[in-house]
């Protein structure tokens, strides 16, 4: 379950971005049956809704929640299919990137579409993914992308193929493959990670690609 704090304090600012007049009050007591309350404004429009947090939605759990009956779902993050079971049933619903149904007098916001926001194992490969770029590990990855078949060769074969010593291949593929990279083994999606990533290093890098 992801803090509810951190998380409505994302959506408000999502909710103040859009222009909502907005104030949230987290719930404690085992009497209410929400995480949080949620009063919104837009000019003489009112409404509030009981919040349930949830993390991932599923529609058993909205119905279980009586979700659909003048309450909220937020969550870290809502598909955009998902988005659509809840309008439909008549749910308003926000996430923690800004995606969020809500409908309310004459009121009528809907933002769909934006991405599932990075785990922190995911951000943590991508900083590790980054130092790769030193000059020596792109050549290796030059030569991986161009020719992936010499990832299931010797380390020798591509330390030679890449123009690197022994040693710099081998420090090359470990950090690769501490980022999830594993030379004998890059599928479709990996190697067009590992294009992209020469394309950010620059376009003194293209010409093997």
């Amino acid at each position: 379950m992801p803090d509810v704090n951190d998380l409505m304090e994302a959506v408000r600012g999502h909710l103040d971005v859009v222009g909502f007049e907005c104030s949230v009050r987290l719930e404690n007591s085992p009497l209410v049956d929400a995480d949080a309350t949620v009063a919104l404004r837009w000019g003489t429009s009112r409404q509030r809704y009981a919040v349930h947090v949830m993390d991932p939605v599923r529609m058993e759990r909205v119905l279980a929640a009586r979700a659909d009956r003048g309450g909220m779902v937020v969550a870290p993050w809502v598909s955009a299919s998902m988005g659509r079971k809840l309008t439909a049933a008549g749910v308003a619903w926000a996430d923690s990137v800004g995606n969020m149904a809500i409908r309310f007098g004459m009121v009528v916001v809907e933002i769909s579409g934006r991405p599932r926001p990075a785990t922190e194992r995911q951000e943590r490969a991508a900083v590790r993914t980054v130092s790769l770029m030193t000059p020596a590990n792109t050549k290796v990855i030059e030569v991986l992308v161009a020719e992936p078949a010499l990832g299931e060769r010797s380390l020798r074969s591509l330390a030679a193929a890449a123009g690197v010593s022994l040693g710099q291949a081998h420090k090359a593929v470990s950090l690769l493959a501490s980022a999830g990279y594993h030379r004998d083994r890059l599928g479709p999606e990996q190697l067009d990670a590992l294009r992209d990533l020469l394309d950010v290093a620059g376009p003194s890098y293209s010409h093997l690609l």
